[in-house]
């Protein structure tokens, strides 16, 4: 495959991108690739009133070198009924960036946000060559990847912005074991080292 030059991460919530793809959003920018976060709320139902969670997220991305952050504030928990908004949103960002490839969030995914990302995405991003979607604690038991990552001189990297998000420390999927135990299991399944794991939607070659 040619090599990413350019790709465009999009989660619903402040955190979904470090732990759906972090480490492989490190890898891209390690090799040169420009990655764009676009992140689609400010997360403030999950978060409390002592914790700034758009400040935590950018922090995080920081840390994994993405820097080219667009952060939306569109209702948290109620994106399904803000489609068009999103759509026309990820469009948009997809028009100025010419992703090479999209990183999305899984089509059957437990939370209502993240399945209308999906659903936004696959409308959007249309004209882009690959999208693919990532892997995120309420993916589960559903989420069976086809495509891995082999990201494990960037786990530690990941640990390390997980650690950034405070509201979000009281989780069992934020616990460092949880988090390198994930990799360790997906890159097991293909014989790799640590991996992250994805289903596309789309994969041109």
């Amino acid at each position: 495959m040619p090599r990413i030059k350019t790709a465009l991460a999009i989660g619903a919530h402040p955190d979904d991108l470090e732990l759906g793809c972090g480490a492989t959003l490190a890898k891209l920018v390690a090799s040169g690739a420009h990655v764009r976060a676009l992140v689609l709320t400010d997360g403030e139902r999950g978060g409390g009133d002592l914790h700034d969670r758009c400040a935590e997220t950018r922090s995080a991305l920081q840390l994994l070198g993405v820097t080219d952050v667009v952060q939306a504030r569109l209702p948290d928990t109620s994106l399904s009924s803000e489609l068009p908004a999103l759509i026309a949103l990820i469009e948009a960002q997809c028009a100025e960036l010419l992703p090479d490839r999209v990183f999305t969030m899984f089509r059957d995914d437990r939370h209502q946000d993240h399945r209308a990302v999906y659903e936004a995405s696959i409308v959007a991003c249309r004209s882009v060559r690959q999208v693919f979607g990532y892997e995120t604690p309420s993916s589960s038991p559903h989420f069976a990847p086809v495509i891995f990552e082999d990201v494990a001189p960037y786990i530690d990297t990941k640990v390390q912005a997980l650690r950034l998000h405070s509201s979000q420390r009281h989780r069992a999927y934020m616990q460092e074991d949880q988090i390198r135990c994930n990799a360790q299991f997906r890159g097991h399944q293909v014989g790799l080292n640590a991996s992250e794991g994805f289903i596309p939607y789309k994969l041109v070659l």
